[in-house]
């Protein structure tokens, strides 16, 4: 049963990871928004990446046991890996949407300082502040793991790896605080909207869809992790991993659909043959009617 969980769960993972990929082969090439727009966009598709590059060896690391350290119970270099990245990247999540809501934030609270607050530079100076927690929480976690303060097992009940340390307050602060500012900035967000009786432009309609949809997909975690809640094993694969791990392939759906040129892109391969035979068609009458005319 925890293989074949594992199976669909990797399954989920590599969707997220082509699709998230696709988006930002899109946004490089195709269908493109404002310079700070494509910036952000990307920066939450690169941490869906991650995210699903997790899930992915996670999957493999059950379903093939001799990766984990099993039959011994002995954490392998795989195992011990994992778990420092599961530990470390699973947290891009939350982070990855800060940049997003804070620019989507000051657009509809000041709206006409907004484009003099929010240009390539400060957009690439906020996705950096909000991945340098995660490369302190790296440095943190393998520290504690070289000094013996941290232990990484094998967990044969279920067939995979994992951390155990004593306190797990620093983990706890790096999803839980930027989801709970997340969650607070769109709310004061919405509720600006609704006051002014604003309308939803395009990047705001795209930007909500991807920040509530992670919300959905992150709380059931950030509230298991914050308050220990108990659960089974089958309820926290569906709501805390499963849950977790499909909003990579959620998010570049929001993206795909809430755009306007993506049915224009899809398209594009009929269209302009179309229109090119009805110029020549045109063109080839209007030749007709000079003929007949001389």
């Amino acid at each position: 049963a925890v293989v074949s969980t594992q199976s669909t769960g990797t399954i989920i993972c590599i969707l997220g990871l082509l699709l998230s990929s696709l988006e930002i082969y899109f946004l490089r090439s195709k269908i493109r928004l404002s310079a700070c727009q494509n910036l952000f966009i990307t920066n939450v598709a690169v941490s869906d990446i991650l995210v699903s590059l997790v899930g992915i060896f996670r999957g493999l690391g059950i379903i093939s046991s001799d990766l984990v350290g099993a039959p011994d119970n002995q954490p392998t270099g795989f195992c011990i890996g994992y778990a420092i990245a599961l530990a470390t990247l699973t947290n891009s999540g939350t982070l990855a949407l800060l940049p997003l809501t804070v620019d989507r934030l000051i657009a509809v609270a000041f709206p006409l300082n907004h484009a003099s607050a929010i240009n390539t530079r400060s957009s690439l100076g906020i996705i950096a502040s909000c991945w340098l927690p995660l490369l302190a929480l790296f440095l943190y976690d393998t520290v504690e793991y070289s000094t013996g303060a941290v232990q990484v097992k094998f967990f044969e009940k279920y067939h995979r790896c994992g951390m155990v340390r004593i306190s797990p307050i620093p983990h706890l602060c790096a999803i839980f605080i930027p989801f709970l500012l997340v969650l607070i900035m769109y709310t004061v967000m919405l509720a600006i909207i609704i006051k002014s009786s604003r309308q939803f432009g395009r990047f705001l309609a795209i930007s909500s869809g991807i920040i509530v949809s992670s919300l959905i997909s992150y709380a059931p975690t950030v509230i298991s992790l914050a308050w220990n809640v108990p659960k089974s094993y089958e309820v926290s694969q569906i709501l805390t991993v499963t849950l977790f791990y499909i909003n990579g392939i959620i998010n570049p759906l929001v993206y795909f659909v809430a755009h306007p040129k993506t049915r224009e892109y899809a398209g594009r391969s009929g269209g302009p043959r179309r229109e090119n035979l009805s110029m020549n068609f045109s063109q080839n009458h209007e030749l007709e009617n000079v003929a007949r005319l001389d």
